[in-house]
């Protein structure tokens, strides 16, 4: 978008542009009051320079007539009016602890290049969706579960935690490494939620319930993604909370990578994606940026069009680890 676009809507939006140049634009302090100060001030001193021109004249027109007014008292009067009025303003300066009453705001210098890339991306926030991928707006969902680990917890990934699991993606082919997380036999088809537990039905029809541990481990979600149409694209098998269960760990990851390679999130950065995947009205979305670079060690200002798969596979464990997946019971059930 051209610096005269950006300046209109600037201006609209009630901003006070002072300047601008090829690169930054330079903004008056939003977080300034001093210019409703101002305004109030200049009125004020009209009104007090009005009603002293009134005590003049009425003086004036009293000593014509013969009053005996001693003008010396008057002026004198009249002197410690404005003199209390002129300390007024060194006295709540003082008070501040700044030049409250200064001439002009402090002045904020903004990149052109950093308005554009907002306004990029929330052009393609905005740009009109491929109806077969519309799901990956509504069916995400970060749990933000208060039985999770806290973002700024989250374990760094280090010796003696979970091995990574890798990931291959190359258009619709996504293959993980498996990492089963039932029984070595189970080949769960269904799933329920039992109280606070999920159950797991397996295609002979043998059960095995998980119990304790995260929802994001119950549920074999490592993400956290929302029971949707685009769940069961990705394998889920059922829902419990409702959020997706998938039959393994290694379905549960795919799905992850799945939506951060498609069209809705490919174009945008990793904080872009990150915000979108744990938004702020139900996230604390900046410890989540903070976490994701730690965890990782990838700027969030990558697009994740640029990650090669070992990358991405770093951001997919990394969410896995900021989710939550916490380990607890598997049980055979019996009957």
């Amino acid at each position: 978008m051209n610096t005269d676009t950006i300046l209109r809507l600037l201006e609209n939006s009630g901003f006070h542009v002072l300047k601008s140049d090829s690169q930054f634009l330079y903004l008056e302090d939003p977080s300034c009051i001093l210019r409703s100060f101002e305004t109030f001030i200049e009125y004020a001193w009209v009104v007090i320079v009005c009603i002293t021109g009134l005590l003049l004249f009425g003086w004036a027109i009293s000593m014509i007539r013969g009053a005996k007014n001693d003008l010396f008292i008057n002026l004198r009067n009249l002197t410690i009016i404005f003199g209390i009025l002129a300390a007024v303003g060194p006295i709540v300066n003082l008070i501040w602890g700044d030049d409250l009453f200064a001439r002009g705001c402090r002045t904020i210098t903004v990149s052109v290049a950093d308005v554009n890339e907002i306004l990029d991306m929330r052009k393609l926030e905005f740009a009109p969706e491929n109806q077969y991928a519309i799901y990956e707006h509504l069916d995400i969902y970060d749990s933000g579960a208060p039985h999770n680990v806290p973002y700024s917890d989250a374990p760094l990934m280090a010796a003696g935690n979970p091995p990574e699991i890798s990931v291959t993606v190359s258009g619709d082919n996504n293959t993980w490494l498996p990492q089963p997380s039932g029984p070595a036999s189970a080949n769960p088809t269904s799933a329920h939620e039992s109280s606070r537990d999920v159950i797991y039905t397996n295609a002979d029809g043998s059960r095995y319930r998980k119990t304790g541990g995260s929802r994001a481990w119950r549920n074999t979600n490592p993400g956290n993604i929302r029971y949707s149409e685009f769940s069961r694209r990705m394998g889920a098998i059922g829902q419990a909370g409702g959020f997706a269960v998938f039959p393994d760990e290694d379905t549960g990851m795919r799905a992850i990578a799945a939506l951060l390679r498609s069209n809705s999130y490919n174009q945008l950065t990793i904080a872009g994606a990150i915000s979108r995947y744990a938004p702020p009205t139900e996230n604390d979305t900046a410890a989540y940026h903070r976490r994701i670079q730690e965890l990782t060690g990838l700027s969030i200002n990558r697009r994740m069009n640029e990650l090669s798969d070992t990358e991405l596979n770093r951001v997919v464990n990394a969410i896995r680890t900021i989710e939550g997946w916490q380990v607890g019971r598997t049980e055979i059930v019996r009957g």
